[in-house]
């Protein structure tokens, strides 16, 4: 059975893996930066080849992008959403299945049914996702 330590702990990553979606909802950057690592050891690995980010230098250069007004963020959904603390207490990981939704000058983009796995640790008191990876499954007929 969790303690409350644990119970506590979870709670506050399922926070802020709802916060790495839910900051482009209102474009707060500082929330977007108090969420992942910003060191070069963070890496974020996305379903397209061309938007794998490996430090956060490179991450963060996709804000430009997100930030843009045109660029309008319509809602999100996490589910099944699966969080595991080390006996370390300091390192969690996560899975869960995403839907990202938005419009960009009008046009509709998203995704439906992503699988996103990652990993967070304790930094100076504060949960930070150092590591994430999003694919679409591809089941075979």
């Amino acid at each position: 059975m969790p303690t409350s330590n644990e119970i506590k702990a979870k709670q506050e990553i399922s926070k802020i893996l709802h916060d790495a979606f839910g900051w482009a909802l209102t474009k707060d950057r500082a929330l977007f930066e108090s969420i992942f690592a910003n060191d070069d050891d963070f890496f974020s690995i996305f379903p397209d080849s061309k938007s794998t980010a490996i430090g956060w230098n490179q991450f963060e250069k996709f804000l430009d992008s997100w930030m843009d007004p045109r660029n309008i963020a319509k809602g999100y959904e996490i589910r099944n959403l699966r969080i595991v603390i080390s006996q370390s207490k300091d390192v969690s990981w996560f899975s869960a299945i995403v839907d990202d939704e938005g419009e960009f000058d009008g046009e509709p983009w998203g995704s439906k049914n992503i699988r996103w796995t990652g990993v967070l640790e304790k930094r100076k008191g504060s949960w930070r996702i150092c590591q994430q990876h999003l694919s679409e499954a591809k089941d075979a007929n």
